[in-house]
């Protein structure tokens, strides 16, 4: 290693400690703030999603289309609500029909 290059590797180590710093210092806010939203908010989870029949309701719907809107596929999105991947991918060509997405 050449001594010049030591310099410009302390400068780098020192700028990625500011940034680990600075993410955990949001983190924090952030949870803090997740925390203060959601305490009286009503549980939003997969038992959340269904109707007593076992079909998606409004919120499981909405739910598994953000789902997508993020890119999350198939197969993750059929093992979060305990479905089968054909059921998933039938919602899913839905969703791409209503709101023409590519993904």
């Amino acid at each position: 290693m050449k001594p010049t290059n030591v310099p410009g590797l302390l400068h780098l180590q020192n700028e990625a400690h500011e940034l680990r710093n600075a993410f955990e210092l949001f983190t924090r806010r952030l949870d803090a703030l997740v925390i203060e939203q959601t305490k009286d908010a009503p549980a939003t989870g997969p038992a959340d999603w269904k109707r007593a029949d076992g079909r998606l309701n409004d919120a499981g719907i909405s739910a598994m289309e953000a789902m997508f809107a993020a890119g999350r596929s198939v197969s993750q999105i059929a093992e979060t609500f305990k479905i089968a991947k054909s059921a998933a991918s039938h919602r899913k060509q839905i969703w791409r029909a209503r709101t023409g997405a590519q993904g």
